[in-house]
Formats: C-alpha cells, sequence, structure tokens
C-alpha cells in the first residue's frame, strides 16, 4: 500500500494511531571517526602515567639539594600552582574535545604566529621530559649494569625512536596496568618508609635551610613533575563524556601525585643522609633499600623502569604529532606530513629523537630539568591565555561544558605564576625561552605568514575594536563539539520527534529554504521569520560540514528560548550553499535548520554533533532517500518507535481530554514527548492539559507502542 507524502507542522500527514517509526537513541559514531572508548580511569591512568616518571624517581635528589628539606614542601605548592593550568586544559577539551592538545588549543585562540610558539615549544617541552626521562632510566639501569649513563641514554633514544617509527604503541589498557603497578608499589613503599620519618638516617632540621626563596626556586624546578597532567587533552576526541571525565580524572590525577610526590620525597629526605641523597640519580630506590626488604626496592627498580618507559614511549609518539599538526596548517615543511610504510610520521619522530640526543649530549640532569620545567611553564601560560582570549571573543560555538572557576583570575593567576617561576628558574632557561619566543616569531614572519592557513579567536576580540575576524574559525570549533557526544539530558530522540519535515520544491535556493524553515520555526519560538532567517545568515559559518556519500547540512542559530527547535528541509534535487551561509557551493539534498537556546549552546551544538554523526553513518543514505516524514525519521532514529495519537471526542483517546499531564499513568517505557496544537509543537511537562483536538507524540521501544485504545486505558489508569 502506497503512501501520500509527509507535510510538516500543519501540512506533514500526521502517522496513524500505532502507525510506528524507527527510531535510534543508540546513535554509533561514524566508522571513519575516533571511537569515545576511553572512561575515568583511562583518563586518570593517562594523566597520572604521564606524571611519574623522572619527577617521582629521579628530580627528589637534585631538588633536595638545592633547596634542603623544604623541597617536600616545594612539590605541595607545585602541584597547587598547576591547578589554573589543569582547569583551562579542561575547559579547552570540553569544548574543543579534538585530538592535538595545547598546540590545538593556543593556535585556534590565538592565531597562527603565537601557534607557533607553542606548537614548538610544547614539542620541545616533551623532548626535554623524555631525555629526562631516558636519563633516569639510564640511573636506574645502572643499578644492575655498570655502564656510562649518556651513552646508555643515547642508545635508550636510539631504541626508542626506532619503536616508534615501526609503530608500536601502548595501548590505554596497557597504561592503566602499568599506573596500577606503580601506584601499589609507591604504597608499599610508603608504608614502609612513613614510620622511619623522625628515625631514618636522614634529617628534616633545620627544614628551610635555603629560606623562602629558596623554596620558590625549587618549585620552578620541580614544575616539571606536573608536566604530563594535561597530555590527556591530546586524546580529549577518544573520551567517553569528556565534560565529566576530563576534569575529575585529571583533578583525581593532581590529587593522588600530589600526595605520593609529597609523601615520597618526605621518607626520602627523612631515611637517606643529605650527603649522599644531593648526589643521587636512583633516590627512591635508596630509600627503598634503607625501609623495604630486598624485594621491595627490587620491585621499586621495576616500577621505576617501567614508569620511564612507558613515558619515554608515549612521550616520543606525542612530540612527533606537533610538526605534522604545524605542517598541516603550513608553519612548517609539508614534509613532515610523509608517512613511512608504517603509516607513522617518521621525520617527525626522527627529529624528536635526535633533539633528545641533543639535549643529554649537551645538557646534566640538573638543567635538563630546569629547561623542561620552564617550556612546561611557558605552553601552559599560553594555555591560561588561551581561555581569557577565547571567552572574550564571544564565538557563540565556543560552549565549554565544564568552565573553569572564578574567570579570569584563576587564568591571569596561572600566567603570572608561570612568568615567575621562569624567571626564578635562573638566566640560562630565561635566556633560552627568551630565544626560542623570538626564534618562533621570526620563523613565522619568514616561513609560516604566507602559508598560514587560518587566523585565531583574538581577532574576534580586536574586531571589537575594528578590525576584522576569522569566521571560519567559528565553523570549527562547531564541528570540534560532534566529538563531545551527548549528555543524559540533551534528549536527541525527543528533538527528531518534534522536528518539522518541510520540502523544497525543485529548482529552490537556499534562501527559499531558509524562508520556509523560518517560517515554521517562528511560529514555535515567537519570533518574526525575516529575523530568524536573519539569525541564521549571520551565524552561516556554524555549518556541519557536508559528507560526500550524504549531502546533508545543519545550519545552527541561537534565540533566546528555553528550548532546541529543529526543521528539517528536503530537496530532491538538492540545494546549493553558497559562500554568505558558510558553504562552498556544495549541493545538499537535506538541511537541519536548529534553533538552539542561547541559555545552553553546547547542548545545541552537542545535538547538531550527534546529527552530524548520524549522516555520516548509513543512516544519511537512508535519509537522502527518504520522500515521507516518517521515513526521514526513520533514518535518524531507528531502534526506537515513535506515533501520533489524535485526541478526539469520539475515539478512545477522548477520554484523555482536559486531563493533567501530571495526572497521566505512563509506564516508564514510554515517553510523552510533545502535543501538536493549532500548527504548534508544545513539548510535554508538568501542567500541561490537554486539548480537543491535540496529537499526542509518543516515543517507546521499537514495536511496543499500544494502539489508541490500549494507550488511553494505559494514561488513564484503567489497563495494563
Amino acid at each position: 500500500m502506497s503512501r501520500a507524502p509527509d507535510f510538516g507542522d500543519g501540512v506533514d500527514r500526521l502517522p496513524q494511531p500505532g502507525e510506528t517509526l524507527d527510531l535510534d537513541s543508540r546513535m554509533a559514531p561514524p566508522a571513519s571517526s575516533l571511537e569515545r572508548s576511553l572512561t575515568l580511569r583511562h583518563v586518570f591512568a593517562l594523566s597520572t602515567g604521564a606524571m611519574f616518571s623522572s619527577g617521582l624517581f629521579l628530580l627528589p635528589g637534585l631538588a633536595v639539594a638545592k633547596g634542603g628539606p623544604a623541597a617536600v614542601l616545594a612539590y605541595l605548592i607545585a602541584g597547587l600552582l598547576a591547578v589554573p593550568a589543569m582547569l583551562s586544559v579542561a575547559e579547552l577539551s570540553t569544548a574543543m574535545p579534538r585530538s592535538g592538545g595545547a598546540y590545538y588549543f593556543v593556535e585556534r585562540a590565538l592565531g597562527p604566529a603565537v601557534g607557533t610558539i607553542a606548537g614548538m615549544g610544547t614539542w620541545l617541552s616533551l623532548v626535554l621530559k623524555d631525555a629526562f626521562a631516558l636519563v633516569g632510566m639510564s640511573a636506574y639501569l645502572n643499578i644492575v649494569f655498570d655502564v656510562p649513563s649518556k651513552p646508555l641514554a643515547v642508545a635508550l633514544i636510539v631504541a626508542f625512536t626506532l619503536v616508534n617509527i615501526l609503530g608500536s604503541k601502548a595501548s590505554a589498557s596497557l597504561q592503566t596496568v602499568l599506573v596500577a603497578f606503580v601506584l601499589l608499589v609507591m604504597v608499599w613503599f610508603l608504608a614502609g618508609g612513613l614510620p622511619s620519618v623522625g628515625s631514618g638516617d636522614g634529617s628534616l632540621d633545620p627544614f628551610f635551610e635555603t629560606g623562602a626563596s629558596g623554596v620558590l626556586a625549587v618549585v620552578g624546578l620541580v614544575f616539571v613533575s606536573y608536566g604530563g597532567l594535561t597530555n590527556v587533552a591530546s586524546a580529549a576526541e577518544e573520551i567517553e563524556d569528556p565534560s565529566r571525565n576530563i576534569p575529575l580524572g585529571m583533578s583525581l590525577s593532581l590529587a593522588v601525585g600530589c600526595v605520593v610526590y609529597t609523601l615520597a620525597v618526605l621518607v626520602t629526605v627523612a631515611v637517606v643522609p643529605a650527603d649522599a641523597l644531593h648526589e643521587d640519580l636512583a633516590p627512591i630506590h635508596t630509600a627503598a633499600e634503607a625501609t623495604l626488604p630486598a624485594a621491595g626496592a627490587i620491585f621499586v627498580v621495576i616500577a621505576a623502569l617501567a614508569a620511564f618507559s612507558s613515558a619515554a614511549n608515549a612521550g616520543i609518539l606525542a612530540a612527533a604529532r606537533y610538526p605534522l599538526a604545524m605542517s598541516r596548517e603550513g608553519l612548517v615543511s609539508r614534509r613532515f606530513q610523509d608517512l613511512s610504510r608504517f603509516s607513522t610520521p617518521v621525520l617527525g619522530i626522527v627529529a624528536t629523537g635526535a633533539g633528545m640526543a641533543a639535549v643529554v649530549l649537551a645538557f646534566d640532569a640538573g638543567a635538563i630539568a630546569k629547561l623542561a620545567s620552564a617550556f612546561v611553564l611557558l605552553t601552559l601560560g599560553l594555555v591560561n591565555l588561551a581561555v581569557i582570549v577565547l571567552r572574550a571573543s564571544r564565538i557563540q560555538s565556543y560552549a565549554p561544558a565544564f568552565r573553569a572557576p572564578l574567570f579570569p583570575w584563576i587564568q591571569v593567576g596561572g600566567i603570572l605564576v608561570s612568568i615567575y617561576l621562569i624567571v626564578g628558574l635562573g638566566a640560562l632557561p630565561l635566556t633560552l625561552v627568551a630565544v626560542f619566543i623570538m626564534a618562533g616569531l621570526l620563523w613565522y614572519r619568514y616561513y609560516g605568514r604566507s602559508r598560514a592557513t587560518r587566523a585565531g579567536a583574538i581577532y574576534h576580540v580586536f574586531e571589537r575594536w575594528g578590525r576584522s575576524a576569522d569566521r571560519g574559525l567559528d565553523r570549527e570549533i562547531s564541528a570540534a563539539i560532534q566529538s563531545h557526544g551527548l549528555r543524559a539530558q540533551d534528549e536527541y530522540p525527543g528533538l527528531i520527534a518534534r522536528a518539522a519535515v518541510i520540502y523544497i520544491p525543485e529548482g529552490s535556493d537556499i534562501n527559499e529554504a531558509a524562508d520556509r524553515a523560518s517560517n515554521v520555526l517562528s511560529r514555535r519560538i515567537g519570533i518574526d521569520p525575516a529575523e530568524v532567517t536573519d539569525r541564521f545568515l549571520d551565524t552561516g559559518s556554524l555549518w556541519m560540514q557536508p559528507v560526500e556519500r550524504h549531502p546533508t547540512a545543519t545550519p545552527v542559530a541561537f534565540f533566546d528560548t528555553d528550548d532546541d527547535h529543529l526543521v528539517i528541509a528536503r530537496s530532491a534535487s538538492g540545494t546549493s550553499i553558497p559562500a554568505q551561509w558558510g558553504g562552498q557551493g556544495e549541493r545538499v539534498r537535506a538541511l537541519f535548520f536548529l534553533a538552539g537556546s542561547t541559555n545552553q549552546p553546547g547542548r545545541a551544538l552537542r545535538l547538531a554533533g550527534e546529527l552530524a554523526a548520524y549522516l555520516h553513518s548509513d543512516a544519511g543514505e537512508a535519509l537522502v532517500e527518504a520522500v515521507f516524514e516518517t521515513e526521514v525519521k526513520e533514518a535518524l532514529l531507528p531502534e526506537l518507535s515513535i506515533a501520533q495519537y489524535p485526541l478526539l471526542r469520539e475515539l478512545s483517546t477522548g477520554g484523555l481530554i482536559g486531563r493533567r499531564f501530571d495526572d497521566l499513568a505512563a509506564p516508564d517505557h514510554l515517553h510523552l514527548e510533545a502535543v501538536r496544537r493549532e500548527g504548534r509543537v508544545i513539548r510535554v511537562e508538568s501542567g500541561l492539559i490537554l486539548e480537543p483536538d491535540d496529537q499526542l507524540t509518543v516515543i517507546g521501544p521499537l514495536d511496543g507502542l499500544p494502539d489508541a485504545d490500549e494507550l488511553a486505558r494505559i494514561l488513564l489508569g484503567t489497563g495494563s
């Protein structure tokens, strides 16, 4: 039996009572996208694993040599001073959950000139941290093998570089096991060592041996210990519910790391004589020998080697991504995009390994630690600045699910802390950072400027002072939210169920499609149609890019409403999207005009992202071929059922007329979503009274919706 075409909001044919539409509330991401498979424990493991290497197993001896027993306090202060950067990274990661980390955030916020400094600075900080880790690894290997430390460190660098060229990478699950092992060993170490505080061969008196200034100088030295905390941002695209798991995982990691660092250094200072500790590159092992049985000291060595190996291997892999990302932006040579036959960025990996070898040969362990801390502080200072600029830009698509508190004071504080600690590290780190910044700016001026592909959000700030903004950035940030995933309250199935479906005549252009969609939306949100059209045109950069296989697009505009509304405009012959609408002449066969609430812009962008994910999947192909309203919604929500029931006095549903929604006995498996009344769609909520001729929209399990008679009995409480 054939069906007539459906029409939307007063012109749609409504499904008959009991007629079902296959709807899908379990939206699978497109096969080409990164799977959101990392949970809270993975976030914690990635962040904690990036911290526990040289900062724990090598640096305490150097820190105590510089600051005396008060180095214990320096680790605690450094952890507290890392909080602003942690909060800023959490905010940026939930606004732009993309792989790329600090470079991605800073380049999008501050533009390619500062992005060049951030990209190269982040790369160099990773090179220095990894070199420091391998210096520590060689020191612990010297416990077993009596070989010169620097040649051994260089040999390890060569080995890890080759491993990365061959494409070997530890999985997140392996990282979780590794971190659990390191933490268990450290708990054993603390359990055996804390009772010895006050009675060991070491001494905590005088505690402030070098005064307050000495403690602050040590804070800058040990800050590198927390530098890996923010590395989790590079995997933001693969994290489940990043708005929750990134801030929570990083916070737990920082808390655990701060406690372990502080107590471990306390035990080490208390049990190891000062003259021996100052020259010791394996201080935790020395302390373990004094407080644990022989097996415990062996496990400390194993834990240290495992931590160094993981940090170095993952660090080289991460560092090699920065030249690759910068080459895609035109900021360094395109050759960094070349992949080996193992699909690895071989030039970036080799450059990273060569940089690590040069650092190990040129500097001692103390100098490497200072330089690594300096460049970590530079990167984190830029991250704090990026948050300030992005909020000041007032880009609507910048809608982080987590917002750092006390803005902008906590970011300003983080920037000032970075500057102060870099200066406190001494002349060499300060000079090299200044030279590096100047070299980065000159590189951009003479190489990257003519090749850069975008401006930053800072130009949106300048626009308010009379300069022009980069509208393409708005589109990119809105597209980044696709990776965020839905939150429980986002109600994607309800949005689709309430959506209007309209049909655009052949030969119509984008303006006519927008006018027709705006007429429908104006009735729903109470705004003049011309203003609705203008609002979509004004924010034309907010587009999810059309898919080649299934040509569709989603323009998003924001209005002063409490709810989100969707109009699906179908065009059999396709509608061209001109540049003024944020397109490039693409022809699309379905347009999703999403009117989002200014109160919750992030929700609208997540919904748009979920739509885009579906449209990249096989559902998009079914949508393009759909003719009827039911088929359109079937393509977007398979695995649920939906139907609309007319409330007429002469039908069994007439008994629902005059009833308050609160008084209906709706079971858990049926969701009363909306009422169509006189051309308007009203969300079903507390206090709503049903009226004659209403059309009640119900969502339920696949093939599980009742007919009209049974629905009336269920809602009135007279039947099952």
